[in-house]
């Protein structure tokens, strides 16, 4: 039996075309964005900018080879936040449609991620589905989380724009329509398929400029005893551990409780209940049904966030010098260990690495090479700062003294993965000189 057939999802990920990568010319320098006058939350304006990284490529816009001397586009990055109802968000807005239609994460690409999202399908189904319910998720990516549940009497369909990867749903038997959720969209779903008994969107809410239109479309797709499952990641966690990586053009909003509670609420939806997890640097887990108001659960994570400052303009300003005290920090470490003749290689290529290079201004001088387990990526060179990724195969070759984790919020899984490598006396180190 070939690899294909016993593999397919490998099969299927290793054969997708590096055309399918979101092509440089598309970032042409002259591709607008456009700066968001008022918050996207409550529409208040004068908005206050409490983090600024500069001008700086999109975080998944990978550069081919032959076009490293092409110029690249890069737009401004900057953090704002809306004192009247305590919502973080990018001042500038790059259309959805450069950023989205090609992705080049895949959910299965990690067990831990993968394992996350199958406990929250099961947890959740068992929960608020009943025997044929229908089962939505909203930015649905490669089926991971759906395909979870797949064995149990309820219906699934996965929404995601990205095409390059709704054949790797195709492969694990999950529909999934190849376009951006809307109020529309939504409609017309309800009238073919019926209203969703769970809604569940993780990591997505952040990625849309038009919240008024997806929360809509979550009303109006919910059944009347329905829940919407959603994880954001924190904006405490983003504050209190300085992770200002995670600021990237496709990361268009960065969510408290209280802003959520403002949105949902405007289109009859209360928030019941709140669960924290460690993913993606500290995510918390929403649940939201049809009504008004709040659980008493939600009043305590509100007073939580009053307490620690979170509307605040002093708690950005103490955020932004962290973030430049990082930056000079990380350079100066790496010229140190390049002087002492030790060679290191970045671990991952996730958007996170593309905005703390660029940042950080760390060029192939102090850091010549990244390597990366997705096939998708390799071949390519990191957006901005040009560092060639390579398959984890090359560190055989490589033969780094230290490894920067570029894809930190990893590290036990690349630690483990790397044992070998540890055992060796290489050192791992993550951005924010936490050695491992």
């Amino acid at each position: 039996m070939s690899t294909e057939q016993t593999l397919p999802q490998q099969a299927l990920s290793e054969r997708l075309e590096r055309a399918q990568v979101i092509p440089l010319s598309e970032f042409s320098p002259d591709t607008a964005s456009w700066e968001r006058p008022a918050c996207r939350v409550c529409g208040t304006g004068g908005l206050i900018e409490i983090l600024n990284l500069g001008e700086q490529p999109p975080a998944n816009a990978f550069v081919l080879p032959k076009d490293a001397n092409n110029p690249e586009a890069k737009y401004p990055l900057s953090l704002r936040l809306c004192e009247s109802c305590g919502m973080v968000q990018l001042g500038h807005v790059v259309p959805a449609e450069l950023l989205f239609r090609s992705y080049l994460f895949f959910t299965s690409s990690s067990k831990w991620m993968a394992d996350h999202f199958s406990n929250l399908m099961n947890e959740n189904a068992e929960q608020y589905v009943p025997a044929g319910g229908l089962v939505v998720e909203i930015g649905s990516n490669d089926g991971t989380a759906l395909s979870a549940i797949r064995r149990r009497d309820v219906r699934l369909l996965g929404i995601d724009p990205a095409r390059n990867i709704q054949v790797l749903a195709a492969s694990r038997a999950i529909p999934t329509i190849a376009e951006f959720f809307s109020e529309p969209l939504a409609e017309e779903v309800a009238r073919v398929a019926g209203q969703a008994s769970m809604i569940v969107a993780c990591n997505v809410l952040g990625h849309i400029d038009n919240l008024d239109d997806v929360c809509r479309g979550v009303r109006r797709l919910l059944s009347p005893a329905g829940a919407f499952v959603f994880e954001v990641p924190y904006l405490k966690n983003l504050l209190d551990k300085t992770e200002y990586d995670t600021v990237y053009h496709e990361h268009l909003s960065y969510f408290a409780v209280r802003p959520l509670v403002t949105l949902m609420n405007r289109h009859g939806l209360r928030m019941e209940r709140i669960q924290s997890f460690p993913v993606h640097g500290g995510t918390i887990r929403c649940t939201a049904k049809l009504g008004s108001g709040f659980s008493d659960d939600v009043q305590t994570w509100l007073d939580q966030e009053e307490k620690a400052g979170l509307a605040d303009r002093f708690t950005y300003g103490v955020f932004a010098a962290l973030a430049s005290k990082n930056r000079h920090e990380l350079t100066t470490k790496l010229t140190e260990l390049k002087r002492q003749g030790l060679k290191v290689v970045g671990y991952g290529a996730p958007a996170k690495g593309t905005v703390r290079l660029n940042y950080c201004k760390v060029t192939t001088a102090l850091l010549p090479d990244v390597i990366d387990s997705t096939p998708a990526k390799q071949g390519l060179l990191i957006p901005g700062t040009h560092q060639p990724i390579h398959p984890p195969s090359a560190l055989a070759d490589l033969k780094p003294d230290v490894l920067l984790l570029l894809a930190w919020n990893h590290a036990p899984e690349i630690l483990a993965r790397e044992a070998e490598l540890k055992a060796r006396g290489c050192r791992f180190l993550t951005p924010n000189l936490e050695e491992l």
